[in-house]
């Protein structure tokens, strides 16, 4: 493939050339023959964030580090349903050549789909034919391919930051990586990322199994596969997991739940880096990387002899604590926004529910908070989600108490028998509620369910103001 224009054409902004790249494809951008860039399209703005001005006339390198591009133009040669990495999104690109008459002037990258997320949505909607062609690629996207990026893991506040930055750092390196995290936290986001993050990875594909879904004598089979009649119903040569996951990367949620005999055949994958398919004698080589998740302390598990303890030293190389959205409220503005938009729900939210929803526990954390945003969406239909709305579906605690005091009313359990004057105890509890809101003194206040005045009143006479 190629594109035949004269340099006149090319270089014209604003024609007919500029218009086609900006309203067809999820992303474009054109570069001259000395690899810089001179047109960023609308859509290639929006989605990296970067401006038309920060871009033009920068080497494309400076830009997207991108080998197809410049290889096009060392080659003049097309480069067809590429698989590229842009701003930690996997999508599919073609890079075309331009020439006038017999001189390659410049290459046009376009991107069809943004990420894997929208190839299965284009898939999902073809029609059914009787072969289920559209059918079996979707699900074999689905199973193979990452579809979440690290911006997909919503939050700002600094709880997140540092959890991003941490995670990309083990995410650049090919060690095995440990995230443990309650239920409902985002732990398979992350493991998306990781594997979409790292450059050895992100083209290779990405699989996914639940530990504690599959009976502990088929996991055998479905980890490493099995020969044809290993056992009863073993009509055919299967690959296992790591077998497909070769060069990309395996995800073994809930990997507590996996039975101690599987645990001691995951050790020796991991040590030796083969294994062998069920009723097979033959050594299969495998460099899938291990991403493991878990809501259960492994450490624990080790001490009570439910989990190997060489195991889990083999996967806490890089060990990531996953936090729960108790531990970072003030993202619960964001996650509701997002939430909102994602879905294209016709709701708002009044700041009284919102600072309600900022006290409240959150048990299933993330996807607990999703699923009421949804609800409200069906059920607060183009009208505004009051507090009484939220009263009916996170009910209030006890009189006196909030649904995050766990974290402040257990603050005192660790010295049970220390008694102290109510005054001390006020002033622990407000140093308390202010620090977990970062010093906001609005959302400490519906925390503690008192005014904002009193809360003033009471920090005053404490001396709480720095």
């Amino acid at each position: 493939m190629r594109l035949d224009l004269s340099k006149e054409e090319f270089f014209l902004r604003g024609g007919v050339l500029d218009k086609v790249l900006d309203s067809t494809f999820e992303r474009s951008l054109i570069i001259d023959k000395d690899g810089r860039v001179i047109f960023f399209s609308k859509n290639s703005q929006l989605a990296s964030g970067k401006s038309k001005e920060s871009v033009l006339g920068l080497h494309i390198n400076d830009v997207y580090p991108s080998e197809g591009l410049l290889k096009v133009l060392e080659t003049g040669e097309s480069d067809e349903g590429l698989m590229t990495l842009l701003d930690d999104q996997m999508g599919i690109a073609t890079h075309i050549p331009v020439f006038d008459k017999d001189e390659l002037i410049g290459v046009i990258g376009i991107v069809y789909f943004n990420s894997i997320a929208s190839i299965k949505k284009v898939l999902a909607q073809m029609p059914m034919k009787e072969d289920k062609v559209f059918d079996e690629v979707y699900h074999s996207i689905s199973r193979q391919f990452s579809t979440y990026s690290f911006k997909d893991y919503v939050g700002k506040s600094d709880v997140v930051k540092k959890l991003i930055e941490k995670t990309k750092n083990a995410a650049e390196s090919n060690y095995p990586v440990l995230l443990i995290g309650e239920t409902g936290t985002g732990k398979e986001i992350l493991a998306n990322a990781i594997h979409n993050y790292n450059r050895q990875t992100f083209t290779n594909p990405f699989v996914k199994i639940n530990c504690s879904a599959i009976p502990s004598e088929l996991l055998e089979s479905e980890l490493f596969g099995h020969e044809k009649g290993a056992f009863t119903g073993a009509g055919s040569q299967k690959r296992g997991k790591f077998e497909v996951a070769n060069n990309g990367s395996i995800l073994l949620d809930e990997i507590g739940d996996m039975s101690f005999n599987m645990q001691t055949k995951l050790l020796r994958v991991l040590e030796e880096k083969e294994f062998e398919r069920v009723g097979g004698n033959r050594l299969i080589a495998t460099n899938a990387r291990v991403i493991a998740s878990t809501n259960v302390d492994l450490k624990e598990l080790s001490a009570q002899k439910r989990f190997r303890e060489d195991l889990y030293y083999r996967l806490n190389i890089l060990e990531i604590r996953v936090p729960s959205l108790r531990e970072r409220i003030e993202d619960i503005p964001y996650l509701v926004e997002h939430f909102v938009k994602k879905n294209h729900l016709s709701i708002v939210f009044s700041k009284e529910a919102l600072d309600y929803m900022m006290t409240y526990s959150w048990p299933g954390n993330v996807r607990q908070l999703r699923n009421v945003v949804n609800r409200f969406g069906v059920l607060n239909k183009n009208s505004e989600v009051r507090l009484e709305n939220v009263y009916e579906v996170l009910p209030r605690a006890d009189a006196g108490q909030t649904q995050l005091c766990p974290q402040i009313a257990n603050a005192e359990k660790s010295e049970p028998d220390k008694i102290v004057t109510l005054e001390a105890a006020e002033k622990e509890l407000i140093i308390k509620a202010l620090k977990i809101c970062n010093g906001n003194k609005s959302k400490a206040a519906s925390m503690l369910a008192v005014s904002r005045s009193t809360l003033n009143r009471k920090v005053s006479r404490y001396e709480l103001d720095e």
